[in-house]
């Protein structure tokens, strides 16, 4: 974090070493047992699913540097993206952005799941992030989308309203990167809680309202 008071960072969190580790491991098991003696009578699926294993999440954590940059004084936000060290970054003036905005989208993914008696493999588990962004409109257009799930929905219901709130946000990003207006995402908190301190410093410090429809209330 910054000492200038006006400059404000978000960072994403990394781990460069566990990921090169990771990324290593999974090379590794992908590579040895097709090069040296010794693993004839492994099942082939085994280095497989040991380097897929490994190897993504190495990738996610050796490769995922991003970071934002806000200067007040100048006035522009700087956005950087890199592997171990930036290789790329993007340039947006302050002015460009009229709202900071909360959003709530669900996501699943893959685990492995041991217990005592036995390890289940390829559990999908499905969880809420709430992103925070800096978006162009002082009436967000997402304030729109309300045909959301409900806690009464039936699992299929849940299914189809969020597949088509996926596309419309989805049409609306295309939208306004189309019009030289995109949204920036600064950060995907797991928690409510977290994007709206992310959001309330955010807005703070740029002097804009937020907009939340990240609020249990609206799921």
């Amino acid at each position: 974090m910054s000492t200038n008071p006006d400059i404000l960072e978000f960072k994403n969190e990394r781990k460069p070493l566990v990921g090169l580790i990771l990324t290593v491991v999974g090379l590794a098991a992908l590579v040895v047992p097709n090069v040296t003696t010794g693993f004839e009578d492994m099942p082939a699926w085994v280095p497989l699913i040991v380097g897929a294993v490994c190897l993504i999440p190495g990738l996610v954590m050796l490769v995922g540097l991003k970071a934002h940059r806000i200067d007040r004084k100048r006035g522009t936000v700087t956005s950087v993206w890199g592997l171990l060290v930036p290789f790329s970054s993007s340039e947006r003036p302050t002015g460009d952005f009229k709202t900071v905005l909360i959003c709530k989208e669900r996501q699943t993914e893959t685990r492995s799941k041991g217990t005592r008696i036995q390890t289940v493999h390829g559990e999908r588990r499905s969880f809420y992030v709430y992103p925070v962004k800096l978006v162009c409109e002082d009436d967000p257009p997402e304030k729109a989308f309300t045909d959301l799930p409900e806690q009464t929905d039936s699992a299929r219901e849940i299914v189809v309203k969020l597949r088509e709130y996926g596309v419309k946000m989805h049409e609306l990003e295309k939208a306004r990167k189309a019009s030289g207006r995109a949204s920036l995402k600064i950060g995907t908190p797991r928690t409510h809680a977290e994007a709206l301190e992310m959001a309330q410093k955010l807005a703070d410090f740029l002097n804009l309202e937020v907009c939340d429809l990240g609020q249990e209330k609206n799921w």
